[in-house]
C-alpha cells in the first residue's frame, strides 16, 4: 500500500508544513522507515531532528516519538519523548533556534578569515531568485558544476606537488569538499548550494593565492556566466 494512505489525515496535516521546506541551516531527507528526518546543513554535525513514529493516546488525541540532538542550550546530547502533535512545530522551531545559535555565536573554534572570505565570495554571486531557498540548479548548470568540481580536484592534486605537510592537509580538505558539493548538487537549494561553493571558494583562498587562482580566478567569469543565468 501506498506509504501516504497508511497515515491518517490528521498525521498527514501535521507533517504538512514540512513539506519543500527549505532553510540554510538544515536539510530534510527521505525519512525511510520514520515519520519526517531533518539533518543538520553541516555534514561534520550528526545534530538532527527525527520523527520515529505516532500513537493514538486514549483521549484520542495523537503523540510523535521524537529523537532529537542538541536538546536545548544547556544539553547537546540526544533525547527521544513522546509529544503531542500540536507542539511540533514549537519543538522544531526551539531545535532550529539552537542550530542558529551555534553559527552565531563567536568561538575560538571558527576560523574567521574563512568565514569573511565566504562571505564576499558569497556577495559576489547573490542570486536574485523567489525560488532560490527551494528550487535546485537546473540540469545544464548542475553537469557544469559537476564537471567544474572534478576539475577543480585535479588542479587540487597537482598544487600539492612540493608543498610541506600541513599545506598538504589543507589541500585535502578541499579535495574533500569538491564530492560534498558535487553529493550535493540535485537536492540542496540553489541558496544552499551557492553557500557550499562560497565556503569552498573561501578556504581556498585562506590556503594561497595560487590555489584560489587556479580554482576560482581563472574561471571565474564562465561561473558566473553559468551560474547567474536568468
Amino acid at each position: 500500500m501506498n506509504k501516504k494512505k497508511k497515515l491518517t489525515i490528521a498525521i498527514l496535516k501535521s507533517l504538512e508544513s514540512f513539506v519543500n521546506l527549505a532553510g540554510e541551516k538544515f536539510k530534510i531527507i527521505d525519512p525511510k522507515e520514520n515519520l519526517l528526518h531533518v539533518l543538520d546543513i553541516d555534514n561534520t554535525s550528526d545534530f538532527h531532528f527525527k520523527i520515529e513514529k505516532y500513537e493514538k493516546k486514549q483521549n484520542g488525541y495523537f503523540q510523535f516519538l521524537v529523537i532529537k540532538k542538541p536538546i536545548n542550550e544547556n544539553d547537546n546530547g540526544i533525547k527521544k519523548n513522546w509529544i503531542d502533535i500540536k507542539n511540533l512545530e514549537s519543538q522544531f522551531k526551539n531545535w532550529l533556534d539552537l542550530l542558529d545559535q551555534y553559527e552565531t555565536i563567536e568561538s575560538f573554534f571558527d576560523d574567521p578569515i574563512i568565514k569573511s572570505n565566504a562571505g564576499k565570495f558569497y556577495q559576489k554571486f547573490d542570486i536574485i531568485d523567489e525560488n532560490a531557498d527551494v528550487e535546485t540548479f537546473d540540469l545544464e548548470q548542475q553537469l557544469f558544476l559537476e564537471e567544474y568540481l572534478d576539475n577543480s580536484r585535479k588542479k587540487l592534486e597537482k598544487l600539492k606537488k612540493g608543498k610541506t605537510k600541513d599545506k598538504i592537509i589543507e589541500i585535502e580538505i578541499l579535495e574533500n569538499e569538491t564530492e560534498e558539493i558535487k553529493s550535493a548538487l540535485t537536492i540542496e537549494s540553489k541558496k544552499r548550494i551557492m553557500i557550499r561553493l562560497s565556503k569552498f571558494w573561501g578556504r581556498a583562498q585562506k590556503t594561497g593565492l595560487q590555489v584560489i587562482k587556479e580554482i576560482f580566478v581563472n574561471v571565474s567569469t564562465e561561473l558566473m556566466k553559468k551560474l547567474l543565468l536568468e
